[in-house]
């Protein structure tokens, strides 16, 4: 019996590089999904087929006590189902295909393990299968832990609960419960996203490692030289009051702009809940956002900034980069003249993605 599986890429609208300090994201998983088409087979084996990469096909042993490679999330995803006690299939034939771009900071990896741990606890069997099929916040944490536990991997939690739970969502610590994170599903989704894909590839988990390693020293010189500081709940004016007991002028600015940017995703959580966010009011916002990720935490290039200060001169309200950067995509508010925006991409054979808001994991057949 063939089984085709499928799960959204996502955009993180607001709060992007603050999931690892700790802090509230917004992210909307978009119509740009990923597939696996599954077919019973003989063997101890999952043979996986992937046409779309230069690897065109690989095996994943389930019952190997290490993975074959350091990114193998298949084999990390099936480990925590068996943990979990699923019985698996030992064979199978599964054929994967994307229409999210790769390595771009779309969050295709994670769509991928949404995808596949959704058609294992399909074609799996528990005593408490329900359970799974149900509860999509529980198979989002388990996404989280076959792709970043199994491999110490850096990043919070915003990719997998979005790609797995799908719509807008609020992400956000929560230590009132057995869950790390709380999920509060938006209905007021933002309709004029255009996604741009730069065509430069990106090190994911070297820009994160990076990123999420100088942002959490300067907290930490934060929380040992300000008293009583807190990068959740401190305001503004508090650390303007107090930041000069942090000697180093990058750590002070760099401290700053991060609670900026908090303050950012806290209004635009605001604005969302109460569907007042206009087309003008979302575009300054992420060019807020934008200005602070691409000077402070550093991980924009100037051929997306370029880009982007050209949708804006051609209508745009605003838009930013998007995911961990150093390349990737980038997206933007298409405004009153979308026309306009996309002459500008095809004349530079740039690929680009009007996106909408998308469910989350799911058995298409």
């Amino acid at each position: 019996m063939q089984v085709i599986s499928s799960a959204p890429g996502r955009i993180c609208l607001f709060g992007e590089h603050q999931d690892y300090l700790g802090l509230p994201v917004i992210a909307m998983a978009v119509d740009l999904r990923f597939y696996i088409e599954y077919e019973p087979a003989s063997g101890s084996n999952y043979r996986i087929l992937t046409p779309d990469l230069d690897q065109k096909e690989r095996q994943v042993d389930i019952q190997a006590p290490r993975p074959a490679t350091s990114d193998d999330f298949c084999w990390g995803i099936a480990q925590v189902l068996k943990e979990e006690g699923f019985q698996l299939p030992p064979g199978g034939i599964f054929k994967f295909h994307s229409r999210i771009p790769v390595r771009a900071g779309c969050s295709s990896s994670s769509a991928m393990s949404a995808a596949w741990l959704r058609l294992l606890i399909e074609i799996g069997d528990h005593p408490d299968k329900e359970r799974y099929l149900n509860d999509p916040v529980l198979c989002a944490q388990l996404v989280y832990r076959g792709e970043k536990e199994k491999f110490n991997g850096a990043g919070g939690m915003m990719d997998q609960y979005t790609c797995y739970i799908g719509g807008l969502l609020h992400v956000f610590p929560d230590s009132s419960g057995s869950n790390p994170y709380g999920v509060e599903k938006l209905s007021h989704e933002p309709q004029e996203i255009l996604l741009v894909d730069s065509g430069d590839p990106k090190d994911t988990q070297g820009v994160l490692s990076s990123a999420s390693g100088t942002a959490q020293h300067f907290m930490r010189e934060a929380v040992e030289s300000i008293p009583e500081f807190s990068l959740s709940h401190s305001s503004l004016t508090y650390f303007d009051l107090f930041g000069g007991r942090l000697r180093d002028d990058r750590a002070r600015m760099h401290v700053r702009n991060q609670m900026r940017n908090r303050d950012i995703c806290q209004d635009a959580l605001r604005l969302l809940r109460n569907g007042t966010m206009q087309s003008e009011i979302l575009g300054t916002l992420f060019r807020e956002e934008h200005e602070i990720l691409a000077g402070t935490v550093g991980i924009s290039t100037l051929k997306i900034d370029a880009h982007l200060g050209a949708l804006r001169a051609a209508g745009s309200p605003g838009g930013k980069i998007n995911g961990s950067g150093g390349g990737g995509t980038f997206f933007c508010v298409q405004g009153k003249e979308p026309d306009k925006l996309k002459e500008y991409l095809d004349k530079r054979e740039l690929r680009y993605y009007p996106v909408h808001s998308e469910p989350g994991a799911r058995i298409e057949r």
